[in-house]
């Protein structure tokens, strides 16, 4: 019984933890939210925080199992279960340029979790999963890991567009395009449908689609966050860890 207690105390220690490191990276940026500024938002020491999660990096872990887990699904909701996949992950990706140019923290945010080990490597392994089903056609004699492999360099593509800023040269449009050429080239995706696909993808209002996604977290967050997403990203924590 106690153990029990004890266990509940933790997860929602976890989940206050989680909230309110969520505010502060969304409002100073992930390099620039210390584990001392958490601790004072919640009132709580510092070693407190450490008992929840052991550092900085495994809260931004937990937030990113959540966002990632939930992008492609939010996608396909939106466009519908039938929809090209080919179609869903262009949006996903152009969607996710789309947040980084909503502010610095955002910028800062994504290119932390595309860069730090354990983030990174989450990104990565989760991703090349559903790149599998969506770009198995194209190559269909590549294993699971080619996928992995593959996904690390148009990983590095992601991350080296999310970190320059748009300006009146550079605008969203022309880096959306930039990275979908790119990186359906990668995958061997034919000429004619890297070139369909594009114009799809810019019609549509993904900055309005980028708000939305950051919203939501942001209301989950407020939320303090449920016992399931905090148990997921525990799962998926242990599952890294066995690899």
């Amino acid at each position: 019984m106690k153990q029990g207690k004890r266990y509940q105390r933790m997860e929602q220690t976890r989940a206050q933890v989680l909230r309110y490191a969520v505010a502060l990276f969304l409002e100073r940026g992930y390099q620039e939210t210390t584990l001392d500024q958490i601790a004072e938002r919640i009132d709580r020491t510092k070693g407190a925080v450490l008992r929840a999660y052991p550092d900085k990096e495994s809260i931004l872990y937990a937030l990113v199992t959540h966002m990632f887990r939930v992008q492609f699904s939010a996608v396909r909701s939106l466009l519908g279960e039938k929809t090209d996949p080919l179609l869903v992950y262009c949006v996903e990706t152009a969607m996710q340029l789309h947040i980084c140019e909503l502010g610095e923290p955002l910028r800062d945010l994504y290119t932390s979790a595309y860069t730090l080990p354990t983030t990174s490597d989450y990104i990565y392994r989760s991703t090349a999963q559903e790149l599998r089903l969506i770009f198995g056609k194209y190559l269909p004699d590549a294993a699971q890991s080619d996928f992995y492999e593959l996904d690390l360099v148009s990983g590095g593509v992601m991350r080296g567009l999310m970190a320059r800023k748009c300006d009146m040269y550079f605008t969203i449009e022309k880096k959306i395009t930039l990275f979908l050429r790119c990186v359906l080239k990668i995958y061997d995706v034919p000429a004619q449908e890297r070139e369909a696909v594009i114009p799809q993808v810019l019609a549509m209002d993904l900055a309005a689609m980028a708000r939305s996604t950051v919203e939501n977290t942001v209301r989950l967050a407020q939320a303090g966050f449920d016992m399931e997403t905090l148990r997921a990203s525990a799962a998926d924590e242990r599952k890294e860890d066995m690899l």
